[in-house]
């Protein structure tokens, strides 16, 4: 049976040392007023800067040559805050509901991101290559929807999904944020194309940046 075209993002569901995957996501800020949205799933990276409050900006990853990435992973959105920190949530009529950041929205807003450099995701293959069960071991690229606009409260997750794995090196063979390990092994999933995707950090904010080249 073929794959089921559902793609959510970068999922965190569990860790390369073996310890139980908690779910604790930090709290980071994000300027939601351009053009730009923010959906569970996505993947971010570090800012220069933060609020006034010293919650660090986090911005939303983009992708450039070869879908290999503009900016260093820092990991993925798991929620969104619908208020400002230190802000009472009693007696308002803050959405507590508010489950992705539309683009144009305000700024600061406030998003929790999985930002361990040692955690594993499962990610949605592209539908066009897919991904081979001989394609263990090598890099994969992302293609990320700066705006996305079909968002809403029952659909808020993240439109990206692992590119073709890399074969070929070059000046962004480096860059590229997966190194693929494995398939969700479950009874609906194949390797193949819209194949659930096990993946760990090639490169990560905290720890070595420059990644492994393409092979």
């Amino acid at each position: 049976m073929a794959n089921v075209s559902r793609p959510s993002g970068a999922w965190p569901v569990g860790t390369l040392t073996g310890a139980a995957y908690n779910e604790q996501g930090r709290l980071y800020a994000f300027d939601a007023s351009g053009s730009v949205s923010l959906a569970i799933g996505d993947i971010v990276s570090l800012g220069s800067t933060s609020d006034t409050n010293g919650v660090p900006y986090v911005t939303k990853l983009a992708t450039t040559v070869n879908n290999a990435v503009n900016g260093t992973p820092l990991g993925v959105v798991v929620g969104i805050r619908p208020a400002d920190p230190g802000v009472s949530l009693q007696g308002t009529s803050i959405d507590l509901g508010q489950t992705y950041l539309p683009a144009g929205s305000l700024n600061p807003r406030y998003c929790y991101v999985v930002d361990d450099p040692n955690i594993i995701v499962q990610i949605q293959a592209d539908a066009s290559t897919g991904t081979a069960g001989t394609d263990i071991g090598k890099l994969g690229g992302v293609t990320v929807t700066t705006n996305q606009t079909g968002l809403s409260q029952s659909s808020p997750y993240s439109s990206t999904v692992l590119q073709a794995p890399v074969a070929s090196s070059g000046n962004y063979s480096q860059s590229y944020p997966f190194l693929i390990i494995g398939f969700t092994q479950s009874s609906d999933n194949t390797p193949g194309v819209n194949a659930k995707v096990l993946c760990s950090w090639n490169t990560h904010q905290f720890k070595l940046q420059t990644g492994k080249a393409a092979t």
